[in-house]
């Protein structure tokens, strides 16, 4: 799964289970109410690969 990160967007590929727990898991840390674009300006702008367990940790490298 991948997860890009920018101030107004964010883009999550992978599989529809993946993409559901990582909004899910979004939307919890976030709060009931947060806006998507309060949760991205919040967070300076990354790219995040997340990997099976047999592949490796995660990384996380910043965008550009």
């Amino acid at each position: 799964m991948k997860q890009y990160i920018a101030p107004l967007q964010l883009r999550i590929i992978g599989k529809g289970w993946e993409v559901r727990r990582q909004l899910s898991a979004l939307a919890a840390s976030a709060g009931a109410d947060a806006l998507v674009s309060e949760c991205t300006a919040a967070r300076p702008p990354m790219i995040v690969k997340l990997g099976l367990a047999d592949r490796g940790p995660a990384t996380v490298k910043p965008a550009g």
